[in-house]
Parts: structure tokens; sequence; C-alpha cells
């Protein structure tokens, strides 16, 4: 009972107060407090990751096992975790030339690269011949495959030209272009999500239809302060108003002119008000969590 009710909240109270006396005290070792308990919070971070990959996969494989409904889905979703990790850790593609010495027919060097890469002569001509090769310069396109990538190294070699094949590093092949897990992120990950927002749009839409009913006078306002700023927004707004004088007395009440309004005033004192209530609210239950009277994170009510 000891350790699994006072150990903890002994915890949470001692790196609660330590972390919010940090910011009151620019000075060792509360100066760098916030840096190692970013450090430890991405070591947990982690680990909570790694606990929510294997319950995924838990969830998912029983419902596979078992043939329930929409077995289906939990099918792709095991293939495609197994399929993104295979290619984060074990195959990464992107391949790369590195041209070392352009050779003595330069000329054919440059048509070989411009056709591959899809380039001007002109612009292929600047980059690869007109500097310095030093440690070698890098060719502007990466192969998934090696085999590719020494296709293309020995065309420019036959013209002459002396190439180094290399790999991009483990880390880089993340955000890098022409590896495997770039690929399946922009046309497979990238796709999907815009699909979810464009889904997304038509429930935006069913939701705002239901919301701008006219029941009381704050849905009329709501109302009406909606379809200024959608019809403002458009050129249709600026179309319909465009004929009160933007120097006159009465250009406020161009729909731009009002939308933007509308957007810049109520709407901003509204958002700071709820960021302000978030804020209220963090600080509560932060002060209960030290202080040991929310125990939710123990499993009691």
């Amino acid at each position: 009972m000891f350790l699994k009710r006072y150990i903890p909240l002994a915890i949470v109270f001692i790196v609660g107060v330590t972390m919010l006396a940090s910011w009151f005290i620019p000075h060792s070792p509360f100066d760098a407090f916030e840096i190692h308990a970013t450090q430890w919070f991405d070591i947990i971070a982690s680990f909570a990751m790694i606990l929510g990959a294997l319950n995924l996969l838990k969830i998912q494989s029983t419902k596979l096992i078992h043939r329930k409904k929409g077995w289906q889905y939990s099918l792709a979703a095991i293939l495609g975790f197994f399929i993104t990790l295979t290619f984060g850790f074990i195959l990464k593609g992107g391949h790369f030339l590195v041209l070392t010495d352009i050779g003595n027919n330069p000329n054919a060097i440059v048509n070989e690269i411009s056709k591959e890469l899809q380039i001007d002569n002109q612009v292929a001509n600047n980059t690869y011949t007109a500097q310095d090769a030093g440690d070698g310069i890098k060719i502007k396109k990466q192969f998934y495959t090696q085999n590719s990538a020494i296709d293309f190294k020995n065309r420019l070699e036959t013209a002459g030209a002396v190439i180094e094949v290399k790999e991009v590093k483990w880390g880089g092949h993340l955000q890098q272009d022409n590896t495997y897990f770039a690929w399946i992120f922009k046309n497979v990950f990238t796709s999907l999500s815009a699909t979810m927002f464009a889904l997304l749009a038509f429930f935006v839409a069913s939701a705002s239809y239901r919301a701008f009913k006219i029941r009381n006078l704050e849905a009329t306002i709501l109302l009406v302060a909606g379809i200024i700023i959608m019809i403002g927004r458009v050129p249709l707004g600026v179309f319909i108003t465009n004929w009160i004088p933007k120097d006159s007395f009465f250009s406020f009440l161009r729909l731009e002119i009002l939308q933007e309004w509308i957007y810049q005033f109520p709407n901003a004192a509204g958002a700071r008000a709820i960021m302000i209530g978030i804020g209220l609210g963090i600080v509560g239950t932060s002060l209960r969590v030290i202080l040991g009277i929310e125990k939710s994170f123990l499993g009691e009510k």
C-alpha cells in the first residue's frame, strides 16, 4: 500500500514543485532543470510509443484472429505497421552518386545527367562542370535501389566519368526523397490524410447546418457571423458589396471589411478568453495533482 500510494505521490510532489520553482529561480541547478526534464519526457514518451504500438497490435490481432466485424481493416493496419517499420529500421533506399572526376568528355557526361535528371543541358553544365569538384559533386537525384544507381553509374563511367555510389545515412532517410519511408509517407499516408480531411469537410458542413438553426439570440448571432465570414472571404462577397465606396463612411459595411473585423476582434477576443480558461484549468489541475488531491493517475477516483 505504501509503495503503490505514497511513493508515487511523493515523486509527483517533488518533481512538480521543482519544475515550478525552475521557472522562478534562474540559478543553478534550476536553470538547467527544464532541459533535463524535457530529455526525461522524451525518454518516457519513447517507451509510451512502444507500449502504444504493442497495444495496437494486440487489439488489431485479436480482432483479426476472431474474425470480428471489420477484421479486414485490422489486417490492413497490421500490414501497414510492419511495412512502415521495415522501411524505417531495415530497408531505407536513397542511393545517390558523387561525381569525383568528370573526365575528358564533359559534354557526354552533361548529356547523360540532363537526360536522367530531366533538366536543361545548360543547367547541368553550370552545376557539374563550372565548379571545383573537391571531394566530389553530389548528383541531385536519389535512387530507391542500389541497382538503379549502379546502372546510371555505368552509363556515366562509359562516358569517362569517375563516380561513387553512396547511400543516405540512417535517420536522414526519414525525410529525404526517393527513400522507401519517404515514398510510403508521401504516397500512402499523405493521400489517406487528404482523404480524411476531405471527408471531414462534409461533417463540418453538417455540423454547421445544425448549429446555424435559429433557436435563440446566441444562435442568431452565430448564424449571421458565420454567413458574413463565409461570403466575405470569397470573390462573391466582394462583388455583392462592391457598390459601397471604400472611402465612404459606410465602407465598414463592405463584406470583405466586415468579415475581417469579425475575425480580428470578436473572434480573437473569444479565442483569447478560451485560452485563458484553458490556462486556469491547467493551473488548477496541476496544483491538485502536485498537492495529492487529484489521484486519478493512481487509479483512484
